[in-house]
């Protein structure tokens, strides 16, 4: 799915994606690099919007329960990257 011209963030991480997560009700189906959510698969919600921010809660809790690390192999972070920076784009404050 290609970037739209408005900046897209991962709901459960903050992560700058160049993509959509969903589009008009449809997921992309793509993975966050940062994460590793995959939209549509692990949070789908069945169209409930309230259990998809739960979705996203629970998976960026498992995240940073894991050590919040870069998930992607074929995909490096991006040069100076910040745990902390990325989730403000979500509204979380953490401190490392």
């Amino acid at each position: 799915m290609s970037a739209t011209s408005e900046e897209q963030s991962c709901p459960a991480c903050g992560a700058r994606l160049d993509f959509a997560p969903w589009e008009e009700g449809s997921p992309s189906h793509e993975i966050c690099p940062c994460c590793g959510i995959q939209f549509g698969y692990d949070d789908a919600a069945g169209g409930d919007l309230e259990a998809r921010v739960l979705a996203y809660e629970r998976w960026r809790d498992l995240w940073l329960s894991e050590g919040a690390r870069w998930r992607s192999r074929g995909q490096p972070a991006p040069s100076g990257w910040s745990v902390g920076e990325q989730l403000r784009r979500v509204g979380i404050k953490f401190e490392s």
